[in-house]
């Protein structure tokens, strides 16, 4: 009876087919099942002869970070992106896509303390742990005191706006009345 009978987790000893499909399980949506299935296969190819690297990435997605990992690495590409079905990407914001943060943006990844191969640290390999990366959101623009003009409106931006997303319009000058309409009557009027 094999490990994979007994726990329902696999190990790098497993077929790549029953370790793909346990990986897919832990996938967070966002990208196709095709792409997603094509991500995991690659990788699982590449890391099929680092037995320790692989069982490293299966602890990490099957217990979502729970268990201390290594660095899970594929070899850097010239322009450091990954093709997958048809599409390039950066390694390590794809994996982190699929099993973390499906709406990701490539500049939110910050490897964690430990991470030894981490993307940003230009090594011949890069890590592809998930776990291995925080998301960081960047920083808003201090946007206080901004006062926007255009054709005589003025547009100003405080504390309060920022908060809510909006932007409130100061109320415009009224213009002076021209003499020749000053002396106009209006019905009703003496």
């Amino acid at each position: 009876m094999d490990n994979m009978s007994i726990t329902n987790t696999p190990t790098s000893n497993d077929a790549c087919l029953s370790i793909v499909h346990s990986l897919m399980c832990h996938r967070q949506g966002g990208e196709s099942e095709t792409f997603a299935k094509r991500a995991i296969e690659s990788l699982v190819k590449k890391l099929k002869e680092k037995k320790d690297e692989l069982d490293s990435l299966i602890t990490a997605i099957t217990t979502n970070g729970a268990h201390p990992s290594k660095c899970v690495t594929i070899q850097r590409t010239l322009d450091g992106r990954l093709q997958v079905a048809g599409r390039k990407g950066f390694p390590h914001v794809i994996y982190a896509r699929l099993w973390r943060w499906p709406d990701l943006h490539k500049n939110e990844l910050k490897h964690v303390k430990y991470c030894q191969y981490a993307f940003d640290l230009k090594c011949d390999s890069v890590c592809v742990n998930p776990y291995h990366y925080e998301r960081v959101v960047s920083p808003g623009i201090d946007l206080s005191g901004l006062t926007l003009q255009s054709n005589g409106n003025t547009w100003s931006i405080n504390q309060n706006t920022i908060k809510r997303y909006t932007v409130k319009r100061s109320a415009p000058t009224p213009a002076p009345i021209p003499p020749y309409l000053s002396s106009i009557k209006y019905d009703g009027e003496g």
